[in-house]
């Protein structure tokens, strides 16, 4: 494929659009969907959308602000953002999951994984609380790593913060946590998980079981689900 080859994207009933190999390009922000709504910038290889994930890296790469085609969101959707072999020195993987676990009780954790020198570097907030008068709990969360077949590589240790009802004590807190990562942990992923449950305990040993026996991370939200956990993948 030449540098100067024409890629397709097609839906159906739509027109087709066509980008040069090394285009970049981003959404005009009309639609609400999660590829188009960031404001990535991307370049496109071989009919595929590469993230460019920083500043950083957009200006490594030799690119200027001029060269950036600003095209409809329905035009970029019609191509596949591209799984990356390994995370860029500089990239970065985001993650939201909100989570309601019962009886009044909510998690939200917001979560970055970066490529640093030497290795990665996880930042993360989350935020416990519970709408009940007299009943607290305490929660769980941890972030699982995978490489870009889907099969876990390591995760974090498990954070545990509680909450009392909102006619006793202290009922909504945020803790920031963090983690550092390997530089072979950081080079293999591709994907981060988060994962929210009612009990930490329990969350720690389905999710440990899971990463220690290589189950493939589908299988492990799965697992969590069905103890009535919550997990979701970037």
């Amino acid at each position: 494929m030449t540098q100067q080859a024409m890629h397709e994207g097609k839906t159906q009933g739509g027109r087709v659009t066509k980008l040069k190999d090394g285009t970049i390009v981003q959404g005009d922000g009309s639609s609400h969907s999660k590829k188009a709504t960031s404001h990535t910038l991307y370049v496109v290889r071989e009919g595929q959308l590469h993230v460019i994930p920083d500043a950083g890296a957009f200006r490594a790469a030799g690119y200027n602000r001029s060269d950036v085609q600003v095209i409809p969101d329905v035009e970029l959707e019609k191509l596949p953002v591209a799984v990356e072999a390994e995370l860029a020195l500089g990239g970065q993987i985001v993650l939201d999951l909100d989570s309601f676990l019962g009886a009044g009780h909510y998690m939200t954790t917001h979560g970055v994984l970066r490529k640093i020198t030497g290795g990665g570097h996880v930042d993360a907030t989350t935020r416990t609380r519970t709408i009940t008068m007299f009943g607290g709990f305490h929660g769980g969360v941890n972030m699982v790593y995978s490489d870009a077949e889907g099969f876990p590589v390591g995760m974090s240790a498990t954070q545990r913060y509680g909450v009392d009802g909102t006619w006793i004590g202290r009922s909504d807190r945020t803790d920031y946590w963090s983690e550092e990562l390997s530089e072979d942990w950081a080079t293999r992923t591709t994907t981060i998980t988060l994962f929210h449950f009612w009990q930490p305990d329990p969350l720690d040993d389905v999710v440990r079981r899971g990463v220690d026996m290589l189950k493939p991370i589908i299988g492990i939200i799965q697992d969590v689900i069905n103890l009535g956990g919550k997990g979701q993948s970037s």
